[in-house]
């Protein structure tokens, strides 16, 4: 029974994967690949806030909360995996500085499938990770989706405005199952006892803090503009989980490590629920919501 529960629990990881990356190609064009680089030094603190202070953030918050290895490789893989598909959609919604969050999307995707195979070695120490294995299975269940639906959407503008809607809904239906499936198979099992006890509040707490604290650095770094801020933070602290997910199928087999990454991304969901939520209530209570298309 839970073999069966796992098995489609893994189908449904990779079709979240392929869609979510999919439905981001099939809603890029050229010019909004292209809009980061107007500003190289707004750009450049991006890939440094993802690829340097979070993750030796993330490095810190174990420094004071040590946690059970596999717990903890969860934590690297999510903190090393920047790109998420949906923050150009966050930005539409808060009025961020959408132009600029789809370039920095697109390019903080193609840097982490390169970057994690390289670094995970190195940031998670004793840890045995396939290198070409994680690498395969980024460039061709991310890079080459993204770049076939780029090429559709660039093509046949008419074809991709018709299946974006359908690849985004099946996007968000298969990590509904993701999290469904595996938290019923979490307090069904003898896992759950385990995973119970390894997580406990310290786990809870590790969670939070590099949820928030993420947010924070994003936010931080941002410049003085809010609206790149907001992009910033918002890339910063909500992960990109499609990323994660693969190398976890990639090259671990303990649920534990998926199991913290789940709890993770769930926790970044619900904040960036609420913090998106307030900032929409109030840039609409100041006449400000209009999603700014230029940088």
């Amino acid at each position: 029974m839970f073999e069966l529960f796992f098995e489609i629990g893994n189908y449904a990881i990779w079709i979240f994967v392929v869609t979510s990356i999919a439905a981001m190609g099939l809603n890029l064009t050229v010019p909004e690949v292209l809009a980061p680089w107007k500003k190289k030094w707004l750009l450049s603190i991006s890939l440094i806030a993802n690829f340097v202070v979070v993750p030796l953030f993330a490095l810190f918050i174990l420094y004071l909360f040590p946690l059970d290895l596999e717990l903890a490789t969860g934590l690297i893989l999510v903190a090393a995996a920047a790109g998420a598909p949906s923050l150009p959609k966050a930005m539409e919604l808060v009025g961020g500085n959408v132009a600029y969050a789809v370039g920095l999307t697109m390019i903080l995707i193609l840097v982490t499938i390169f970057y994690m195979p390289f670094m995970l070695p190195y940031l998670i120490e004793g840890v045995q990770v396939d290198q070409t294995s994680t690498a395969m299975y980024l460039i061709v269940f991310m890079l080459v989706p993204l770049l076939l639906t780029m090429a559709i959407r660039a093509k046949f503008p008419l074809l991709a405005y018709r299946l974006y809607p359908v690849v985004d809904r099946v996007s968000d239906l298969s990590i509904v199952v993701v999290l469904l499936i595996y938290t019923v198979a979490l307090f069904m099992s003898d896992f759950s006892v385990k995973a119970g006890t390894l997580l406990g509040l310290e786990g809870i707490a590790v969670a939070i803090l590099f949820i928030l604290g993420s947010f924070a650095i994003g936010y931080t770094l941002g410049g003085p503009e809010l609206q790149n801020r907001q992009v910033l933070a918002f890339g910063t602290g909500f992960r990109n989980v499609s990323a994660a997910l693969v190398v976890v199928s990639a090259s671990f087999t303990d649920p534990q490590i998926l199991f913290m990454v789940l709890v993770i991304a769930v926790f970044g969901i619900v904040f960036m629920f609420i913090t998106g939520g307030w900032l929409y209530r109030k840039n609409k209570k100041e006449g400000k919501r209009t999603p700014a298309r230029d940088l």
